[in-house]
């Protein structure tokens, strides 16, 4: 029988914190500017070059995100039986992939 599960880990990594860690492993100044939706809709195609349907899409995601957040849980590690990898292991593993 097949069964759904809600993927999120046990922490949340928010925007902001993301933007320091990447900051701190490239060397490189990183920002994260929270967008009201119409300018991020507008950043996505002016600025990303992506098709009206698709920017639609994403900024409608980025609302729902921000309505509904998802609360950490444990189901990663239930279904990995192992505790999954934390923000800054995943970072290290990939510094090379970041830093082009």
């Amino acid at each position: 029988m097949a069964s759904c599960h809600s993927r999120s880990c046990p922490r949340r990594n928010r925007h902001p914190e993301l933007s320091v860690r990447l900051t701190a492993l490239t060397g490189t100044r990183v920002r994260y500017v929270d967008l009201a939706t119409q300018e991020l809709r507008e950043s996505l195609v002016r600025h990303a070059g992506m098709p009206d349907w698709l920017a639609d899409h994403v900024t409608e995601i980025q609302q729902l995100a921000k309505a509904r957040p998802e609360r950490p849980t444990g189901t990663v590690a239930d279904l990995l039986g192992r505790p999954p990898r934390t923000l800054h292991a995943f970072l290290q593993e990939h510094r090379a992939d970041f830093r082009r």
